[in-house]
């Protein structure tokens, strides 16, 4: 607590001549008074960029520390079924058995059980080469662990076919067999079992901001008690020149957009301490007031998608954007709190009639 509390006034003091932020003074007081009300620390006043001059004092209230806002997703998701999402087996079952548009699905990995979509052995090297020889049509996959999150373990690859088949992974310049991947870049052989999808072209909208990312749309979407849908918010997530995923440990950030524009309003770094800005950091590319396609059509599947989950009231989606449609990445019913730094709003505002 007291490493919190001290971390927390340096962070202050290095903003007191920041003419966004509030005065030092006037911040310490702030954190105090936010511990006494509603015992939210010192340690999320920075969190939640609470030192912004321009933030209301009654947003700031709104704002839920940790434990109030698992209690919230214990409420409205019950934990049982919060699992559901973490294994892309499952999850994938679920988006399929009701048709709604994800990856195509190409087969399961397993050194001890892997298998295609026709029910054939998917368990090594020559059954994956197998695979792709009968596709011809495909050019890039990739591979995804069936448990976790936040793009972890995710790899993609080109396939190269003018001499056998070779991976080259994106973003590397090197082409390998399809055996020396497995083993390298791959966790196969170490209990992890992957799934395969075709590697999803996404709309040039999107990979205007970032082209070697998959950059997707963070969607929270309710439900009320009668089942009706309510979109809560949305912001876009880029990823960092040279990556492949737009998540905030690949060094990714959020971008606000207007639900009512379809277009994005305001950049976040993935350090809250940190200034906004307009322009992508690696690229210069000016990301604000660009205009997103397929509004109506990312509110729709959301609303749907959450109709069909068990159980649940309370989703943050992951949306793809190709150029013929909106796609759904994954679905997690225990989305990050602080996407509320990415929507201009606190917890309160945005989640309360969940709560009631």
């Amino acid at each position: 607590m007291l490493s919190t509390l001290c971390n927390a006034i340096k962070r202050s003091w290095a903003l007191r001549s920041d003419q966004d932020a509030l005065p030092f003074i006037r911040q310490l007081k702030e954190m105090l008074l936010l511990q006494i009300m509603i015992g939210f620390g010192p340690g999320n006043y920075h969190k939640y960029l609470l030192w912004q001059k321009n933030m209301p004092w009654q947003q700031k209230l709104g704002y839920w520390h940790d434990q109030k806002y698992y209690r919230f997703l214990n409420k409205v998701n019950p934990l049982n079924y919060r699992m559901l999402a973490r294994n892309k087996v499952m999850a994938k079952a679920i988006l399929k058995f009701y048709n709604i548009p994800d990856a195509e699905y190409l087969g399961y990995l397993s050194t001890t059980g892997g298998f295609k979509t026709d029910g054939s052995p998917l368990n090594n090297a020559e059954q994956l080469a197998a695979l792709l020889q009968q596709r011809s049509d495909l050019d890039k996959i990739c591979f995804k662990p069936i448990n976790g999150s936040g793009g972890e373990g995710f790899c993609a690859v080109e396939i190269e076919r003018s001499n056998g088949i070779f991976f080259r992974e994106l973003g590397k310049s090197t082409s390998i067999p399809i055996a020396d991947f497995l083993n390298q870049s791959l966790t196969s052989h170490k209990n992890c079992d992957y799934i395969i999808e075709k590697y999803l072209q996404q709309h040039p909208a999107l990979a205007a901001f970032n082209p070697s990312s998959l950059n997707t749309l963070r969607v929270w979407v309710g439900k009320a008690t009668d089942g009706t849908p309510k979109i809560i918010a949305i912001y876009l997530r880029v990823g960092r020149s040279g990556k492949l995923i737009d998540n905030k440990t690949a060094g990714g950030f959020g971008v606000s957009i207007d639900i009512n524009s379809f277009k994005t309003t305001m950049l976040l770094p993935p350090d809250n301490n940190d200034h906004c800005y307009h322009n992508h950091p690696d690229s210069g590319e000016n990301m604000i007031g660009r205009q997103l396609p397929f509004q109506q059509e990312v509110i729709a599947l959301a609303e749907r998608v959450i109709s069909i989950l068990p159980n649940t009231r309370f989703v943050g989606l992951d949306i793809a954007l190709t150029p013929e449609q909106p796609v759904i990445i994954e679905f997690n019913f225990a989305p990050t709190a602080t996407g509320t730094t990415k929507m201009n709003a606190s917890h309160e505002q945005l989640l309360g009639w969940l709560d009631k």
